[in-house]
């Protein structure tokens, strides 16, 4: 478990699966995140899309260096899930992702709680001090929490996005980025 201020990061297991999916993709915070009609170009995965994604080892730790989700957890309560994609161990970087099951678990400090302690632990456990995290600018709630956490904006073109990161998931993606020392 990976404490933090307010929340409590569990080891996701296979069986938290489809409930994380269930809070992506048909949540009351899905169309804050995804779907028409404010993202027409970010859809809402399907279930097959989203095992795709999100592959066995985010559920099983067989391959942390790949991946790893996390259920957020306030007084054993699951709130939502937070996860990192590969470390890119050259470059001692990681991107993260987070959602929460529900629009009564936002705007209460556990989303930037959960990335602030995952972020100290990714550091402390695999050296990574480079976190990325790509939200569309059409979720200024989203880019607000994620400045709490101590992500700051850093303004590059379109095409350096591209080549330094990955296609974002939206035309208008923002790169934020948290640097540890």
């Amino acid at each position: 478990m990976i404490k933090g201020k307010q929340v409590t990061l569990r080891p996701a297991i296979e069986q938290d699966k489809y409930e994380i999916f269930k809070w992506l993709a048909e949540s009351d915070v899905t169309v804050s995140m995804m779907g028409p009609p404010k993202f027409p170009d970010n859809l809402v995965p399907t279930w097959e899309e989203f095992c795709a994604d999100y592959k066995q080892y985010y559920f099983d730790d067989s391959a942390p260096e790949l991946g790893r989700c996390f259920v957020i957890m306030v007084n054993d309560i699951p709130v939502g899930q937070v996860n990192y994609n590969d470390i890119h161990q050259n470059k001692h970087r990681t991107e993260l992702d987070i959602w929460m099951s529900c629009e009564m678990n936002c705007g209460k400090g556990y989303g930037p709680d959960a990335i602030q302690a995952l972020c100290e632990y990714l550091f402390q456990t695999y050296g990574v001090i480079e976190f990325v995290i790509r939200p569309s600018e059409r979720n200024p709630r989203a880019v607000h929490a994620y400045k709490k956490a101590g992500f700051r904006r850093i303004d590059i073109s379109h095409e350096e996005l591209i080549i330094e990161y990955g296609p974002g998931d939206t035309h208008d993606t923002v790169l934020l980025i948290k640097q540890m020392s």
